[in-house]
């Protein structure tokens, strides 16, 4: 591999954590908005569970990704 396949692995992990930041917050108005009791009831009690539930696994899922890119990334010789 060379400088231009490191060149390109760099702006794949740039990419990645631009995409990252853009969306770590993406489940966040709708948090607040269960939280602020837009849904009621054992159905609103569940709905609130989802809704965290998804915004956790959207946060683990994009720390994966930007993680797995940045070792692809250590791993790329920079000849």
């Amino acid at each position: 591999m060379g400088d231009g396949d490191y060149q390109a692995v760099l702006a794949a992990v740039n990419r990645i954590q631009r995409l990252s930041d853009d969306h770590w917050h993406l489940l966040d108005d709708s948090c607040r908005a269960v939280d602020d009791d837009a849904w009621v009831g054992p159905e609103g009690r569940r709905f609130t569970a989802e809704v965290y539930a998804q915004r956790r696994e959207l946060q683990t899922q994009l720390a994966k990704a930007v993680h797995a890119a940045r070792a692809k990334l250590q791993a790329t010789p920079r000849n």
